[in-house]
């Protein structure tokens, strides 16, 4: 049974242009021809199958072959993707360390500040507040050898 064009490259998957230029390349003749319409044979049609089917066939293994090679970069790219990422969490870990230790530091800074303010206020207190009257006497208590001696009064 005669087939057209159009017929073929149905069956086949591909566009007729495609179909059409394999014929005109191959110098495939038609069988009849029905207003304006081209009919091929079964020969020619096997012939044109068998062609393209080929073309299927390369085109699988190229694919495949480049399947395996985009998977085998995105594997690489993902080994690398997280190769960074441990490397970024042992930065992010060691810089909270670093901060824990800072906020200790100041911490205890803080600390040592408020024991020197309290002092500082504590001596100024001392010297602010006049001596007791107790403690003149003791000076006049003192006497020396001679004042002794002579007991003035």
């Amino acid at each position: 049974m005669a087939k057209t064009i159009k017929q073929i490259a149905d069956n086949l998957g591909l566009d007729k242009q495609k179909v059409y230029r394999f014929i005109k390349k191959n110098h495939i003749n038609e069988v009849h021809q029905k207003k304006g319409v081209m009919y091929y044979n079964e020969a020619a049609e096997r012939l044109i199958k068998s062609h393209f089917s080929k073309i299927t066939t390369s085109k699988e293994a190229y694919q495949t072959t480049s399947n395996d090679a985009v998977i085998d970069v995105l594997m690489k790219q993902s080994e690398i993707l997280k190769n960074e990422l441990e490397i970024k969490n042992k930065q992010i870990d060691e810089l909270n360390k670093r901060l824990e230790e800072n906020q200790r530091l100041l911490d205890q800074q803080q600390q040592l500040q408020a024991m020197a303010e309290n002092k500082i206020k504590m001596l100024e207190q001392k010297e602010a507040s006049p001596e007791p009257v107790n403690g003149s006497t003791s000076v006049e208590t003192k006497k020396g050898f001679f004042d002794r001696l002579f007991n003035r009064k």
